[in-house]
């Protein structure tokens, strides 16, 4: 388990990769990660630039939402980043993004083809439909579809990623997004798409659990 130091740490340089790489809004998105003591995460403020987060604008919150420690207000995802951890108890960090790719790749209802080896790891990603962000009904859906994969693509909204840790959980995003690149890229080459031979799918989806 990180000390509270090294999770605030985390959180803020995966908070500022994110935003350098486009995938976080200057106000959209959000990053957590388990706190020290039990029941209890820091997760990135409400509505605050995030190219420029420091460690004092960070705020570490209950199962309840209820400050332990900092000033700011937190996320107001912060249900949905509970709820992720509910469904996957050995994981240690969250990332919700605002992926621009991804995230209209969502909203045009897109599915991962076979096209390369990370489209195969991400076959399984539930696209969970648009419902209120920051609301209960969104945290459950997230969380029920974080059962069956570690990403999933809210639609009409972002994405949301889990980890062992937060690095973990952030590679993810990126991956998703990459990969939703790709796509787009093939859709507008058009022709004839060459795709992994459907033997191979299956020999590789065996290994998804190792990257």
């Amino acid at each position: 388990m990180l000390s509270d130091r090294e999770a605030k740490q985390q959180v803020l340089q995966i908070t500022n990769e994110l935003f350098a790489m486009g995938l976080m809004t200057a106000t959209g998105g959000n990053v957590s990660a388990l706190a020290a003591e039990p029941a209890t995460i820091w997760i990135t403020p409400s509505r605050m630039y995030k190219g420029g987060l420091g460690e004092a604008d960070l705020v570490r919150i209950d199962g309840g939402g209820n400050r332990r420690e900092g000033e700011r207000t937190p996320s107001i995802e912060w249900q949905m980043h509970f709820a992720s951890y509910a469904a996957c108890p050995a994981l240690t960090g969250a990332v919700h993004t605002h992926a621009p790719i991804a995230t209209a790749f969502g909203i045009a209802r897109q599915t991962f083809p076979p096209i390369n080896t990370d489209a195969v790891f991400l076959r399984d990603t539930v696209t969970v439909p648009w419902i209120l962000p920051g609301s209960k009904e969104l945290a459950d859906a997230v969380g029920e579809a974080l059962k069956k994969s570690r990403g999933c693509i809210l639609q009409n909204h972002g994405l949301m990623t889990v980890g062992k840790d937060l690095r973990d959980a952030a590679t993810h995003a990126m991956v998703l997004e990459e990969t939703a690149k790709i796509v787009l890229y093939t859709k507008q080459f058009g022709g004839d798409v060459s795709l992994i031979p459907a033997e191979w799918v299956e020999r590789l989806a065996r290994l998804a659990g190792f990257v």
